[in-house]
Parts: structure tokens; sequence; C-alpha cells
């Protein structure tokens, strides 16, 4: 049997332990958050988020530096090409010039503040990419669990049948059997075994694709964690829901695109204002270098105003009230399907642990006939293939609590995901906070 090990999960999840023989010793199993670690570290996803993050932010200091004047200088030599003997410092001038778009019918402004809707969403789109990644790690991992308990059954199981094997072939040779039933006992060890193959190959499948997900191909085996369930649904769905809409990434993302499409059309309405530019330095009228004392310097404003544009400023604002509308449409939509999501996962919870209720009390009776057994057989009331046929059932119990109390913390995992938190005590503190604001 493999130790049991306490481990905390980094998003607040209990797990429990199954014991199951490790035919390949030679490699550590790994743990529960060795893989979350890997996942997060090594995942592609993460690092194009974190890329798609940084370039929002390089296109905020973008924008922001578009609001800063810019300064330049320009020189020039020029001569008749057929009088070059005239040629001298007369031909020889500059420019200095210092350009500063003041006021360019709100262009700038609504730069900056797309560019921080931007990099709000980036942050959201992040966060989504990293719940999603623990959920799906957190799922394979538990896939690899269950294989490594069905791999345990079914080995119980060939070792049953070749017990039962055995006897036929010693009762067949004593005449009490028929060659039909010994080729019948023959056969179910063919299909355990055949069942035993399969069972590996579902193990090895599963600790593949955790190898796939962390990029580590030196998984080969992963830690048993502790038995048991701690926790309840203390979390009412109301709750859950009012999270999910100040956290869940989509949510706020959908947020995110309505601020940039109201952003959008606060500017459009904008255009119908006069563009200003400030400009200064020395231009073509002044004096060339040679003549210092005439050197000149200008400051000047630019203004500028369409008469007639054909149509393009409305069509602009109609755009971006169109805009508007679909963001808020979406939001919506965001938010309902946050709302199904948390319902469902909220239910799935519920029902995940009325079934692994019933099946702890089906197990009690299981595990009270196994003890009662072993005590038989030690004193020699039973024989070792009826005390092998009670083990199986009992191991078989074993399997489907463990396997339900999985799905129970997988349940959970997902309601996680929906409302977009990280455990059950940050929707606990939001509704605390929300009842403290209420007060």
């Amino acid at each position: 049997m493999l130790r049991l090990t306490r481990l905390i999960s980094a998003i607040g999840m209990t797990l429990f332990a199954v014991s199951v023989n490790a035919e390949e010793p030679t490699a550590a199993p790994v743990s529960f958050e060795r893989v979350l670690d890997l996942t997060l570290k090594n995942s592609f996803k993460i690092a194009l988020a974190n890329e798609q993050l940084a370039q929002a932010g390089r296109a905020l200091r973008d924008a922001k530096r578009r609001r800063l004047p810019r300064m330049g200088v320009q020189g020039w030599f020029s001569g008749d090409l057929f009088e070059t003997d005239e040629w001298g410092s007369n031909n020889l001038g500059n420019y200095l010039t210092l350009d500063w778009d003041f006021y360019q019918d709100g262009a700038i402004m609504q730069a900056v503040a797309q560019g921080w809707a931007n990099l709000a969403s980036a942050q959201y789109t992040r966060h989504q990419t990293i719940l999603d990644l623990i959920y799906n790690a957190t799922s394979l991992f538990y896939d690899a669990l269950k294989a490594k308990r069905q791999l345990e059954v079914t080995e119980q199981s060939l070792k049953l049948d070749e017990m039962q094997l055995g006897i036929m072939r010693s009762e067949f040779e004593q005449g009490r059997r028929t060659q039909s039933e010994l080729g019948s006992a023959e056969a179910a060890v063919f299909e355990s075994r055949l069942s035993l193959t399969r069972a590996e190959q579902e193990f090895q499948k599963a600790i593949l694709n955790l190898g796939l997900l962390t990029r580590d191909e030196d998984i080969k085996d992963i830690e048993d964690l502790p038995r048991g369930i701690t926790w309840r649904l203390e979390v009412p769905m109301q709750d859950a829901v009012r999270t999910g809409l100040d956290r869940q990434p989509n949510v706020l993302i959908a947020k995110a695109n309505l601020d940039m499409a109201v952003i959008g059309q606060k500017y459009a309405k904008l255009k119908r204002l006069p563009s200003v530019r400030f400009l200064t330095g020395t231009d073509y009228a002044f004096a060339p270098l040679a003549e210092p004392d005439e050197f000149g310097f200008r400051v000047g404003v630019i203004v500028s105003y369409p008469l007639y544009d054909a149509g393009d400023r409305k069509s602009r604002i109609e755009d971006a009230k169109s805009a508007v509308k679909r963001a808020e449409i979406q939001l919506w939509q965001a938010q309902d399907q946050m709302k199904q999501e948390v319902t469902d996962s909220h239910m799935g919870v519920s029902n995940q642990l009325e079934l692994l209720r019933i099946a702890e009390v089906r197990h009690q009776k299981v595990e009270t006939d196994f003890r009662i057994a072993t005590s038989q057989y030690e004193k020699g009331s039973i024989d070792e293939l009826e005390m092998a046929r009670i083990r199986l059932q009992y191991v078989q119990s074993l399997q489907r609590i463990e396997g339900l109390r999985l799905d129970a913390l997988l349940a959970r995992a997902k309601l996680l995901k929906s409302v977009g938190v990280a455990s059950m005590d940050e929707i606990k503190n939001s509704r605390t906070k929300s009842d403290g604001e209420k007060k």
C-alpha cells in the first residue's frame, strides 16, 4: 500500500486517499499540488495570456505618451545647380519645431481610456485561463486516481478468478467437474486478464494526459490523497450567483467591453468639436544660420473644424451607439450564462453529495460484513475462496465510494470555476461584505 499523505490543493479543496499497489516504484509519485504547479508554470496558455497582458500595458503607455509634445530639428542646404560658385553659408538653413496635439477631438483621451479598458480585459482573460487550467488539472488528476483504483479492483478480480480456476482444475481431476465447467472458468480468467490489460492502459493513458498538460514526461505515478470529505455545501445558490456577477471573468470581460463601447460612443460625439494643435519653432521665413541676429522663433495654434464631412460624423456616432447596444446584449448573455452554469454546478454538487451519502450508508454494511468474514476466516469458519469473494466485494464498494468522493470534489471545483473564485470562503466573504454594505 502506498503511504497516505495529506495534501491541501491550491484551490482550497480537501482531497482523499486511495491505496493501490505500484507496479513500477522506480519513479516517485507526483502530488496533486505538484501537478497544479507544473500546469500553471509550463502552460503555453498562461504564457500567451501573460504576453497579451504585457502588450495591453505597452499599448496603454503608448496612448499616454500621445499627450506629450514632440520636438524635432530639420536642416537644409540648397542652391542653383548652374551657379555653384555662389554657394555659401546663405544656402544653409534649419528648423527647430515643437509639435503638441493639445486637443484632437477627444482622440487621445479616448485612446487612453480604451487602453485602461483593454488592460482590465487582459487581466480578466488571464484569470479565466488560470481557472480553466486548474479545473483541467483537477479533472485529469481525479481521472488518474479513478483509473488507479480500477486497476486494483481488476487485480483483485483476477486473483479471485485464478483461485476459482485452480479449484475447478482440482475438482476436474477428481471427476467432480465437467470439461465445460472447466472451460468456463478458464474463459473467466482470460477475460479478467484482458480487463487488467485495459485497466493498465487506462491508467497509463491518464498519466500520459497529465504529462501532456504539465509538460513533464517524468510523471509515472501519482500520490494518493487523504480520505473523506470534511465539508458540506453551506453556500446558498443566491450567494454563488451574486459572487459570480462580481468575480466571474467572462462577466467582467463583457463589462470591460461595454465600458470600451461607452467610451467609443462618448468620443464619437466629440468629433463634432474642433481640433486644436499647438506649435512652436523656426519656419521657412526665418534667417539662415549665417545671420544669427535675424534668427526668429514663433509660437502658433492651429484650429481645424470640418464644415461639411458628408455625414461621416453622424455615421460614426450611430455606429458607436450600435456598438454599445451589442456590448449590453453580450453582457446580459454572459450574466445569464454564468447564472445557468452556477445553478447547474451548484445542483451538481448537491446531487453528488447525496449520492455519496447513500453509498456510504451501503458501504457501512459491506464493511461490517468484511470485518465479520475476516474474523471467521481467521477462525477457519470460511475458506479462502469465500474470503476472496467478500474481499472483492469490499474493494468494489470502496472503489464506488471513492469514485463518488472524487465526483463530489470535481463538482465543487466546477462550481468554483463557474463562480470565478478559488475557494468557498471567497463566496462566504463576498456574502459577509455584501451584508455589511447593506447595513
